[in-house]
């Protein structure tokens, strides 16, 4: 049965080699919204790190981005939906992590982002404000913090980070790193809650959707919807459930299944 929605990931799952929007995908998606499908796009990426999205700006899609903190249409100069980060939630995380991992602060607001000088910058573009983390919280509504340290891969940074957010911050990561990174947004804040509040605008029966992913901050919108594909290399956490593992991102795996499903 043709789905009502599709939701999908763009790094690692939607896009290619390079964050290149693959022609393959980019038609399987033309296809599903001309036929009627709801196409959502969900990236723990900012607004700002769109770009690649411009050959699909005419159809306007809905964009979930920062990992479901900010709602759109990829065409709009303004989101419907923003949930902002506590700044005295983001310092009392700070001051609870062990000093021994020296972790370092990055912020992300709606159109822009700054970070702490000892920020290991990677692969972010120029920063556009260099500051502590309490004065960088006070610049304007922060939708993402972001904790690096050097002293831990991601995979052992991640249950530390979970376990001091407790029930005060949602902690995610998207991506595996020397530098241990994970994403920090508001309390029940993941692209899960926010495709689950998207459906129920819509009048969407979650049954009727479906969802692509390869992290663990894609677990949420996984679970949610009817029917959850991983890609070939998706993060553990996501292997051994009810998932459907399909082929590489590179090779356009996304794109191939959106066809199969519109021709049933």
């Amino acid at each position: 049965m043709k789905p009502a929605l599709i939701a999908t990931d763009l790094d690692g799952t939607f896009l290619g080699t390079g964050a290149a929007l693959l022609p393959s995908n980019l038609a399987a998606a033309r296809r599903a919204i001309q036929e009627g499908v709801i196409f959502v796009v969900a990236t723990g990426r900012p607004r700002r790190w769109l770009d690649g999205l411009q050959k699909l700006r005419d159809l306007d899609p809905v964009v979930i981005s920062s990992n479901g903190a900010v709602t759109s249409r990829l065409a709009a100069s303004h989101p419907d939906h923003l949930h902002p980060v506590k700044p005295e939630s983001a310092l009392a995380f700070a001051a609870a992590l062990p000093p021994e991992l020296e972790t370092a602060f990055a912020v992300e607001y709606e159109y822009g982002w700054g970070r702490e000088p000892d920020y290991p910058v990677g692969v972010f573009s120029a920063t556009e404000h260099e500051a502590p983390l309490e004065e960088l919280l006070r610049l304007g509504p922060v939708v993402k913090v972001l904790a690096r340290t050097r002293h831990a891969g991601t995979h052992a940074f991640a249950p530390i980070a979970l376990a001091t957010a407790g029930e005060t911050l949602q902690s995610t990561f998207s991506w595996h790193d020397a530098c241990g990174t994970v994403e920090l947004s508001a309390p029940g804040v993941t692209k899960g809650t926010a495709l689950a509040r998207l459906l129920e605008k819509l009048d969407i029966d979650p049954a009727e959707t479906v969802a692509f992913g390869d992290m663990h901050n894609d677990l949420g919108m996984l679970e949610l919807v009817g029917h959850g594909y991983v890609m070939a290399g998706a993060d553990p956490c996501l292997l051994g459930r009810e998932f459907t593992q399909l082929g590489n991102h590179y090779d356009g795996a996304v794109g191939k299944q959106i066809q199969l499903l519109l021709d049933n």
